[in-house]
């Protein structure tokens, strides 16, 4: 039955001969599937080898799923060997190869890839990296969340490790209730509920999806946050940018976008406008509110950032003054905690809640139930707080540093507003100004910023960028921003150099 044979001149292995020789035998038939091969020890002996190299050729087929062994009664031939051998790379080359049928033209699918908002090249080693606004990696509470994940494997429990139920893990979900309520939400039963997502756009996702019909149009803020513009693009839904001033979204312009009468609904930041930084009054919220109730337009209500606050007055957000079922509040931990958790919750009406909870079951049925467990666990262990003191800190020196910088070095024509939260500082530039023509100036002087293009909703050049210190350390701060601010000085003194078109957007 069997037919090995052992070269020991061979520069080959004895062990990989030996493999190599048994899977040409599955290969040609010769060992049938399910068939049982001779005992180790007995196979070693009739080819005058040692046990282990026997060990070795069976653990490589073992490893190929070629072999299997069982404790007990020995090693045996898979089943379904053929699933391994039978379509390898060189037979299905050699099919492909014959193959006369029509290709599949994918191209009519294609994404209008133009139409998304980019980011920029990837940074270049040495540039001090004011691009990117999202959490420091370094501030991440890694031994806290080791904690509570150890915690919660060695005690475990099913219900997280199943389906769960779609509106999210309870325990996560009566804790954002509470935190809303205290907002001044309305949470009685019947009013409100929360649902949780995989992050902020997901929960928006689901909501286009349930809110647009007929080709309605969804109004965005403009400058603006490019990944709610590219989620537009995604899902091929028609949009329009909404100007601001300098209380937020200006309720003029929006009252002329509601009066044609298409849309199916208003996205807006009240809090840290990304890229700008503004805060909307009580009474600019007041106003955006009183349009969507007159038009009988929903509101979706962008609350990123709220947490990460450093002074100024707290305003309710627009959802607690709501009282007649108009506003979505959309929120998300990835900001004020880890991206990569992926958590984010709806607070809407009860009646839209049950329709977007059939929706979303016959898409994602649930999000990840584990992660929302661990989230609800830090919370409850009082980590999340201190978590939030301590990187609320950090975010503020680098505010209070960036800003300081900038009063003492930015030259005339530049301005710029302090934030009272969030990540970034929009900077403005002279009227004319190019921001995409000045990075790679700017690059030249080790320092990397997001032109004002990737906030604009049409992608124009605007006489303004956005700098983020969330992510840089102070002395980083500090030699970018006198680094740019010597590059804006040079420029005022020659601004052919980044002059845009006359033609491109101004913010002023």
């Amino acid at each position: 039955m069997f037919h090995l044979q052992i070269r020991p001149d061979s520069a080959q292995p004895v062990y990989e001969q030996l493999a190599q020789q048994l899977r040409q035998m599955i290969r040609d038939g010769l060992l049938d599937p399910g068939s049982k091969l001779p005992g180790m020890r007995e196979l070693a002996a009739r080819l005058g080898v040692s046990l282990n190299t026997v060990h070795a050729a069976c653990n490589l087929l073992i490893a190929d799923n070629l072999l299997i062994t069982r404790r007990g009664s020995g090693t045996f031939v898979c089943e379904r060997p053929d699933v391994v051998l039978g379509m390898n790379l060189r037979t299905a080359g050699e099919l492909l190869a014959g193959c006369t049928a029509p290709r599949m033209d994918w191209s009519p699918l294609d994404f209008p890839a133009d139409d998304f908002i980019h980011p920029p090249p990837p940074r270049l080693k040495g540039l001090v990296n004011f691009a990117k606004a999202s959490p420091d990696p370094t501030l991440y509470p890694f031994d806290r969340v080791k904690k509570v994940v150890s915690n919660m494997l060695w005690n475990p429990q099913e219900l997280l490790f199943e389906y769960g139920h779609v509106q999210g893990h309870q325990p996560l979900v009566e804790h954002l209730e509470r935190q809303m309520a205290l907002r001044g939400v309305p949470m009685a039963v019947g009013e409100n509920e929360v649902i949780i997502t995989g992050g902020f756009q997901r929960g928006l996702s689901i909501l286009l999806h349930h809110l647009v019909r007929d080709g309605r149009r969804i109004l965005v803020e403009d400058p603006g946050y490019s990944a709610v513009v590219n989620l537009l693009h995604s899902e091929r839904i028609a949009h329009c940018g909404v100007p601001l001033d300098d209380q937020g979204l200006d309720s003029a312009a929006l009252r002329r976008e509601l009066e044609r009468g298409d849309v199916a609904a208003v996205i807006c930041t009240p809090d840290f406008h990304n890229p700008t930084g503004i805060c909307m009054s009580k009474a600019r919220r007041r106003e955006l509110l009183a349009l969507a109730q007159e038009f009988a337009v929903p509101l979706i209500e962008d609350d990123w950032g709220t947490e990460l606050r450093y002074d100024g007055v707290r305003h309710p957000p627009i959802k607690a003054l709501d009282g007649g079922g108009h506003v979505i509040h959309v929120g998300s931990f990835s900001k004020s905690f880890l991206p990569g958790l992926r958590i984010g919750w709806i607070t809407c009406p009860a009646d839209l809640a049950v329709s977007l909870l059939i929706a979303k079951k016959g898409t994602d049925r649930v999000d990840n139930f584990f992660l929302q467990a661990l989230l609800h666990e830090f919370i409850m262990r009082g980590y999340y707080e201190r978590h939030l003191r301590s990187v609320l800190r950090s975010y503020r020196r680098r505010r209070d540093l960036m800003c300081s910088l900038l009063d003492r070095h930015l030259p005339r024509g530049c301005g710029f507003s302090r934030p009272q939260g969030g990540f970034s500082v929009w900077l403005r530039l002279p009227p004319g100004w190019s921001s995409g023509r000045l990075l790679p100036l700017a690059r030249n002087r080790g320092v990397e910023f997001l032109p004002g293009s990737y906030c604009s909703v049409d992608r124009r050049d605007l006489n303004a960028l956005r700098l983020s210190f969330s992510r840089t350390e102070p002395a980083e701060i500090e030699r970018g921003i006198l680094s740019l601010c010597s590059l804006l000085q040079d420029c005022s003194r020659r601004p052919a150099s980044v002059l845009g078109n006359r033609d491109k957007g101004s913010t002023q």
